[in-house]
């Protein structure tokens, strides 16, 4: 580049910083958001393989009945080990019980007890001691370190527990653990302890363990567990194989959950995916707005690329000066981001892995291709938005340069929409002038018309889908009419059930249903699921209803249709039950193992159920003729005449001492509040995901809008100097420019209408299906519509208010000597 050029390029700068901060401003801010998201994935993505497999997590439980007492422990350890690809085998044990709250009117909790011998060697499924020791003495536990925060409780403090003969139980919590394998208990609203079998006692319990956990490998003498799934329940069917030499003990369940992968890994994995992608999205719509600034500046600056073709500047050598001007700036804004992207991605990734999976992080380090991925897409990308334009522009020829008088050749004064514009009658000289003036660039005006109707649409999009999450828990209010459910122990007569609470003042209505455990039947008729060792995640369970219930609506069918009187083995199935099931459709057969009983059904219809897992459903009527039980249930659900938290706790405790009064052992009460707390804790990073994406494509948009309106006030200096030579006053001037940025910004929200509706849907459906296997419900915000249309419109009016400010401040002289 020659002196000359250089001087130029410096002069340009000093002259058009404005513009070019804006530049800088609305790239970094978009490369801030993009490279703080892929940095985020890929801390959380090495982090939460690190910390999961630390805790050296079980291959397979296997769930017997009975407990094995201590001393036979040892014989069903060396039966597991026996299997030639069995690594190693433990025993554990997994159960509930409640926290009794002091504090009248609030929701019981529950508390998951992990229990181990206290000679446990702690290879399989170990966790870290943090405070305290293990195992803990006969009165004591560890608590998870998320459940005391969850619970407000503190080493030292006292847990009044109902044992499980329902008697008053004390344990003092005398460490703290942390357990990478656990989802964060605020997730699933319970607590976690760690205890050992010299504790069970006090808790009404035998010193017994129901769980054989183990460690299972490819191949037979291999030390590193499988990664195949397919493979570990091979050699966990095996195991349940060798176990029956053992009379009187049957394996109920054999949990396999996928190898290697923490509860909330598909959902971290995805959201990560989905902030890369938007974070690309607005790196892309910051691309297009610098191209449409160059644009700008290139058409205010064409007759000064044709006075340097004319004084001997060749095109290669204009486009060296505008290609350096825009590196400059890209360049600039990349590494104005850097440091910025990499503080934001730390401070993502230790959210989601704290918050999200209970992990902790180790290391910071990131691949070396996400640095040069975010340079060369912070550098590259506005150049390659950029070139098409910069290329035109500095191929004119001297005579197109110095001729260009801003607007477009063909059809500036003939054509059918001028010509209809023309006859247009009643509207103020100002406001027709405005109108006109939008097309005289119309290639610039459908580019900022769309550059801001993407960012609307994005906008009312995702506000959009933010209502739709924020619908769900009143979704779920209106399906499930129950205000309090008893789970119990054991099933019971479903009469005396009904019959013991329905004296029970407050009490409306009350049903007795069937809700039981169930998996993918495999070979040997054993229940495989996919539940995580907190009972929870990954477990699936088949629920026996009454067909004319009044508790409860049934969703929203997808395929087929829903359970009727007549039907023998009809079951419906949610539609998140075929990742599991990938292919199952109406018609179909499926076998469901429940206890002891193979059962065979055939599917009658899909359904669409969000965060509540009622189904898969069948009724009452056809469940007994399955399972060959009686009138019988274990799970009551009740309706109250008052609907707050605190009515619903205290019916629910009448309701659990006229069981308990009628022989009857209740496991749990969970008012309904409990069950929209849980949906709500679960669907808050979604709503902040969603607030993130909304305000970052909100506020591109709106850089984007005070550049164009900047850049069509400077390239029209020249014409304001004619008006204002002819006579028209400053007012008018002012008038003008403001129309043209309210017309413009008006048109970018019509533009925005359909998309935004589309978008809303591929929102709802892709966070949706990733957060609750099911689309968020479509709902349109009135108040998202009305913010953007209040943004895009005091946006226009703010940007065009101090150039049309300055444009009236121009002196004739100083206009017309404008190039």
């Amino acid at each position: 580049m020659t002196g000359l050029l250089l001087i130029k390029l410096l002069r340009d700068l000093r002259t058009i910083w404005g513009r070019i901060a804006m530049m800088v401003l609305a790239i970094g801010l978009s490369l801030v958001v993009f490279s703080a998201m892929l940095y985020a994935r890929s801390i959380v993505e090495s982090q939460e393989t690190i910390g999961y497999a630390s805790t050296n997590p079980a291959s397979a439980r296997l769930l017997l009945d009975p407990a094995v007492p201590l001393d036979q422990m040892e014989v069903v350890r060396a039966l597991a080990q026996a299997e030639p690809a069995v690594i190693d085998a433990t025993m554990r044990s997994v159960f509930s019980l409640e926290i009794a709250d002091d504090a009248a009117g609030s929701a019981p909790t529950q508390l998951k007890f992990f229990v181990a011998a206290p000679d446990d060697p702690m290879r399989i499924a170990r966790f870290d001691v943090e405070q305290g020791s293990w195992p803990p003495p006969p009165d004591g536990l560890l608590m998870e370190r998320s459940a005391l925060a969850f619970l407000r409780l503190k080493v030292g403090e006292q847990v009044k527990l109902a044992g499980a003969d329902g008697g008053p139980v004390t344990l003092t919590i005398t460490g703290v653990v942390h357990d990478p394998s656990l989802a964060p208990a605020y997730t699933s609203q319970a607590g976690y302890g760690f205890i050992s079998t010299d504790t069970l006692p006090l808790l009404g319990m035998q010193p017994s363990l129901d769980q054989l956990v183990m460690t299972i490998a490819d191949q037979p003498g291999q030390v590193e567990p499988s990664h195949d799934r397919d493979s570990i329940v091979r050699s966990a069917l095996n195991v349940v194989d060798r176990l029956k030499a053992l009379p009187g003990l049957a394996v109920e369940e054999v949990a396999v959950p996928p190898p290697y992968e923490h509860p909330h890994h598909p959902q971290s994995s995805q959201l990560l995916a989905a902030l890369v992608s938007f974070g690309a999205l607005s790196l892309v719509l910051s691309a297009i707005l610098s191209a449409t600034m160059f644009d700008g500046l290139l058409a205010q600056q064409i007759p000064q690329i044709g006075i340097l073709k004319a004084v001997g500047a060749s095109s290669g050598r204009i486009l060296q000066l505008y290609l350096l001007l825009i590196l400059l700036v890209s360049g600039v804004a990349t590494a104005l981001a850097f440091v910025p992207g990499i503080l934001l991605g730390e401070a993502q990734a230790r959210r989601i892995l704290s918050g999200a999976l209970n992990i902790d992080i180790t290391s910071l380090a990131v691949p070396w291709w996400t640095y040069g991925s975010v340079i060369g897409l912070g550098v590259g990308l506005p150049l390659l938005f950029a070139l098409a334009p910069l290329v035109r522009a500095s191929r004119r020829t001297v005579r197109e340069a110095l001729d260009d008088r801003g607007v477009d050749r063909q059809g500036v004064r003939t054509g059918s929409f001028y010509a209809w514009l023309g006859k247009l009658h009643g509207m103020e000289r100002a406001l027709l002038m405005a109108f006109r003036n939008l097309f005289r660039r119309r290639a610039r005006l459908l580019l900022s018309v769309g550059l801001l109707a993407t960012a609307g649409a994005i906008f009312v999009a995702a506000l959009n889908t933010m209502a739709g999450v924020q619908a769900i828990p009143n979704a779920l209010v209106d399906a499930h009419r129950w205000d309090v459910e008893l789970k119990l122990a054991t099933p019971g007569s479903a009469p005396d059930l009904l019959e013991a609470v329905s004296g029970v003042p407050g009490v409306v209505t009350s049903e007795a249903w069937t809700t039981v455990t169930t998996g993918v039947q495999y070979a040997g008729q054993v229940n495989v699921t996919r539940t995580y060792p907190d009972q929870g995640h990954g477990s699936v369970s088949l629920t026996a209803l009454p067909l004319g219930t009044s508790l409860f609506d049934p969703p929203p069918v997808l395929e087929g249709r829903w359970l009727r009187a007549d039907d023998i083995d009809a079951i419906v199935l949610p539609q998140t039950l075929r990742k599991t099931l990938p292919g199952i459709g109406v018609g179909d057969a499926i076998e469901l193992p429940i206890a002891d009983v193979l059962t065979t059904w055939r599917v009658v219809g899909i359904v669409n159920e969000r965060s509540s897992a009622t189904c898969p459903c069948v009724s009452i009527a056809n469940f007994e003729q399955a399972t060959g039980r009686s009138r019988t249930a274990n799970l009551l659900r009740i309706a109250t005449d008052r609907h707050d938290l605190e009515s619903r706790v205290a019916i629910g405790a009448a309701a659990a001492q006229a069981l308990a009064n009628a022989g009857i052992e209740v496991q749990s009460v969970r008012p309904f509040d409990t069950m929209i707390a849980t949906t709500e804790e679960h669907l808050g990073t979604l709503v902040g995901l969603v607030l993130l994406f909304a305000s970052v494509i909100g506020a591109v948009g709106l850089i984007g809008l005070g550049s164009m309106m900047s850049t069509n006030v400077v390239e029209r200096t020249r014409e304001f100097g004619v008006m204002s030579a002819i006579g028209a006053p400053a007012f008018t001037v002012f008038r003008l420019v403001a129309f043209e940025g309210l017309f413009t910004a008006a048109l970018s929200c019509v533009a925005a209408a359909l998309p935004a509706l589309l978008l809303t849907m591929l929102m709802g459906a892709g966070l949706g299906n990733l957060f609750m296997g099911a689309p968020v419900p479509l709902v349109i915000s009135p108040s998202a519509i009305f913010v953007w249309i209040v943004i895009v419109m005091l946006g226009a009016g703010l940007a065009t208010l101090l150039p049309a400010f300055r444009a009236t401040r121009l002196t004739v002289r100083e206009a017309l000597a404008y190039l």
